[in-house]
């Protein structure tokens, strides 16, 4: 059976990616507005009662075999219980499963993998709605970024993906008829190199960001030849599930082995994450998390063939230094602290001021001032009643609202206090307003600390130049996945690219207005480094797809 024609109606979609992963510009291929111009009048309507059906009720997956048993306790952050029970799946069943899948699945040229690939999501986009909703009601962002989140940011992701991968197995010729002159005769051979899968991936979803951190590689596996199982956290299963409920519909409608894409559920009380990791035909394994699980896993897998790719703690720096204009500085500032009550691996934590001040057009504005301002700033955001409770969402969990208690416990000058915010419509919703508390040198092991959740930290340091040699040496120690810093002078920004490229961190500079230090925007913005302790892999990099196959050679006159 051949997929070609599917490669040729998605070959636009394909190559719009390819050339935007290549030159690095904005490229969206689903647009980011829950807009009924875009995705039809009565879709977010169609999406809500989508996601209420699947509550207090059985979610299947028809095309998946195998089950034993039930498992799912998922609680909406917004203060009520979901009441899914999904099909439970053992670790035997989905090996048996995907090492099954993967004789057809790895026979398939890039071309044709590509073209099913795209199919598999241009039919779950239509489900965005209710993947809007799910991870809403999973994760505790507001809906607009939910549905941003999970829907086409994620989904562009898993195309930039498969568009890495394309362009890697794209690198090199697929055969050769090699000649060479040896005086008067002449050695003639036939070559081939033959992609050689590294087998079944593992990808570890998050509970934060459950689709847009686990596409990436999940779709990177795919289009290189090995088959998936996604092992959604089992605060989180919902919004992977309707993907997955899906991609497998879709596969089964084209003939294919359904699972050469899985899902494994598990729970807190019986966690299946190491029992799957451990197995020897788990060949990849993506992982988004905390580092105490990240490090158990690589040590999981020393010396072994197992490749892993994560994305663990870090500790996200920002610098206010010079400004031109110290209203918008604080506004974007504030808003990245809000946005998703800090819940996210890329929001600023400690925010470095020089002790003189910071340097705007009106003059010298103190490092007091500074703090007091943005706690303004914060302020005027979180009692908007309209933008307010949208941006902040709900905390994910409990353990959150305990780190903002032990946080204020910690005897730290408290600048903006946290407060409880009320969600309209969800009396029970766990949700928190931005803790900002006052660091000096004193408190190394607090501020060195990833304090995941709407928690940050301003600091003095001696200078400006003080400053990038402190986050510059935080980032190398304690890892980060942005830095973000406001200078005017051309030679200290040099100075901070210089030491903050050799740290290993992306950076950003003098951001204001709607882009933030948190966003990453798929095909320009590589999402990691794989250079600094946050994390060894990179979305999506070419050695974030070349890791997951070989290349064997054969040769014949």
């Amino acid at each position: 059976m051949s997929f070609h024609h599917l490669f040729e109606q998605h070959a636009s979609t394909l190559n719009a990616a390819v050339e935007a992963n290549r030159n690095r510009l904005f490229h969206a291929h689903w647009p980011e507005p829950p807009s009924g111009k875009i995705y039809g009048e009565t879709a977010q309507e169609e999406g809500l009662q989508a996601f209420k059906a699947a509550l207090n009720n059985a979610f299947d997956f028809p095309h998946q075999k195998g089950s034993e048993g039930t498992v799912g306790a998922e609680h909406s952050p917004f203060g009520f219980p979901l009441n899914i029970s999904y099909p439970a799946y053992s670790a035997d069943v989905l090996i048996a499963n995907a090492n099954e899948s993967l004789k057809q699945w790895k026979k398939l040229t890039v071309t044709e993998r590509a073209g099913i690939l795209i199919e598999c999501l241009e039919r779950a986009s239509k489900h965005f709605f209710a993947i809007g909703f799910s991870t809403m009601h999973t994760t505790g962002q507001g809906f607009i970024m939910g549905f941003q989140a999970s829907g086409p940011h994620a989904f562009d992701r898993a195309l930039e993906s498969i568009a890495t991968g394309y362009m890697a197995l794209d690198a090199f010729a697929s055969s050769a008829h090699w000649t060479k002159p040896m005086g008067k005769m002449q050695v003639d051979l036939k070559k081939e190199y033959h992609v050689r899968p590294k087998g079944i991936n593992l990808t570890i979803g998050c509970s934060t960001f459950p689709i847009w951190n686990s596409f990436p590689g999940m779709f990177a596996s795919l289009i290189t030849g090995n088959v998936t199982i996604a092992k959604t956290h089992p605060s989180a299963i919902l919004p992977l599930a309707i993907c997955i409920q899906s991609f497998q519909e879709t596969l089964a409608s084209l003939g294919l082995d359904p699972h050469i894409i899985q899902i494994a559920i598990d729970s807190q009380e019986k966690p299946l994450t190491l029992a799957l990791a451990e197995q020897k035909d788990i060949q990849t394994i993506d992982y988004t998390g905390s580092s105490a699980f990240g490090n158990q896993l690589e040590k999981l897998i020393a010396g072994s063939t197992k490749e892993l790719f994560t994305e663990k703690a870090g500790v996200n720096c920002a610098l206010i230094g010079e400004v031109n204009n110290l209203d918008a500085v604080l506004d974007n500032i504030a808003f990245s602290l809000c946005l998703y009550s800090g819940q996210m691996c890329t929001t600023t934590q400690n925010i470095y001021v020089p002790k003189s001040g910071v340097i705007t057009p009106e003059g010298i504005i103190s490092f007091d001032d500074i703090c007091l301002k943005l706690k303004e700033k914060v302020d005027a955001l979180v009692f908007n009643e309209k933008m307010g409770p949208g941006t902040l969402g709900a905390l994910h969990s409990p353990a959150v609202k305990s780190r903002i208690e032990k946080a204020k416990a910690s005897g730290l000058i408290i600048i903006r206090d946290s407060e409880s915010v009320s969600q309209q419509g969800f009396d029970n919703a766990l949700s928190c307003s931005p803790l900002i508390l006052k660091a000096d040198s004193a408190h190394q092991e607090i501020v060195h600390e990833e304090w995941f959740g709407p928690i940050s930290f301003m600091i003095p340091v001696e200078d400006i130049s003080t400053g990038i040699k402190v986050m510059a040496d935080s980032i190398k120690q304690h890892g980060a996945l942005t830095a973000l810093l406001h200078l005017n002078d051309e030679g200290l920004m040099n100075q901070a690219v210089d030491q903050l490229v050799d740290a290993g961190v992306n950076i950003s500079f003098n951001l204001v207005g709607p882009i933030w230090v948190n966003q990453s925007a798929g095909f320009s913005d590589f999402h990691g480094t794989g250079a600094n302790p946050a994390g060894n892999a990179s979305f999506a990099d070419l050695s974030f797809v070349s890791r997951r196959y070989n290349i064997i050679g054969m040769r014949r006159p």
